[in-house]
């Protein structure tokens, strides 16, 4: 992917999904692992739309995510993986 290529699509994304299929994107071209290292975090996560309760989730620890294969947009790869039984 060219850097207008980056560009363009980073003045696109407008949810998070967008933002990750980006950076799965950079991932699989590069052929790197992205890794995320965390002491204590939390994040409140909302359980439903609206204004309604929230959960919070707990992170300790480091993730490491790598990917071989063909790039697409998540949600077909989340799809997939729903349909892949």
């Amino acid at each position: 992917m060219s850097d207008a290529d980056t560009k363009e699509r980073k003045e696109k994304s407008t949810t998070w999904l967008d933002t990750a299929d980006s950076v799965i994107d950079r991932n699989l071209s590069r052929n790197e692992t992205i890794e995320f290292t965390a002491e204590d975090l939390a994040i409140d996560v909302p359980t439903e739309f609206g204004d309604g309760p929230r959960a919070t989730v707990r992170f300790d620890g480091t993730v490491r995510v790598s990917a071989d294969g063909l790039s697409g947009p998540l949600f077909a790869w989340l799809d997939w993986w729903d349909e892949r039984d």
